[in-house]
């Protein structure tokens, strides 16, 4: 997929998403992760260590509006919401990073499996809102890599998710090591 640059200096991938840059960083993200490789990986998200993720580091971006099927009984966005606009924005990150739905189901690096996700409900989004899904990737293990998210409503973070994920064999069911390659050039 080809992308160009858009008119805001971002990307942009005109075929798929046509308003929906991909914008460079305009602030610092954090993220649970280990120095200590994979075996640490998960104990390092246990024990809340928080580490910064580099400003160079990949982002992709997607607006989202608050419907009526996305709220609850009091007109706010259901707790399931924010996880559905965090997978449409990650599945956008994995895009950019040369990791499409196709080579997910068939390729090289085995397909992406959440195995962890830690979210913080900090403040409401409401019916009509409009709403920013920022997914960074951060740290980068053999077979583990994690995602930083974040929902904002204007200039207020509404929510917060910390996910982690596994490349895994489809055919089977076990860990996949990501390509050499895309490791060096994101890890």
């Amino acid at each position: 997929m080809e992308r160009t640059s858009g008119s805001g200096g971002g990307d942009v991938c005109p075929d798929q998403y046509p308003n929906r840059p991909l914008e460079p960083d305009r602030g610092k993200l954090q993220v649970v992760c280990s120095d200590q490789g994979d075996e640490a990986f998960g104990e390092a998200a246990r024990a809340g260590v928080w580490r910064s993720v580099s400003e160079s580091r990949p982002r992709a971006e997607r607006e989202f509006t608050v419907y009526f099927f996305d709220t609850d009984a009091g007109g706010v966005a259901h707790n399931l919401t924010y996880l559905r606009w965090i997978e449409a924005a990650r599945t956008d990150l994995a895009e950019l990073l040369g990791w499409g739905i196709g080579e997910m189901v068939g390729g090289e690096h085995g397909c992406p499996v959440l195995t962890k996700t830690e979210v913080e409900y900090l403040k409401p989004a409401k019916l009509g809102d409009r709403v920013k899904v920022s997914c960074r990737l951060g740290e980068v293990g053999k077979v583990r890599f994690c995602v930083e998210s974040e929902v904002i409503r204007g200039g207020d973070v509404c929510c917060r998710a910390k996910q982690e994920l596994a490349s895994v064999d489809l055919a089977t069911g076990k860990p996949k090591p990501l390509r050499e390659d895309w490791r060096k050039k994101h890890g």
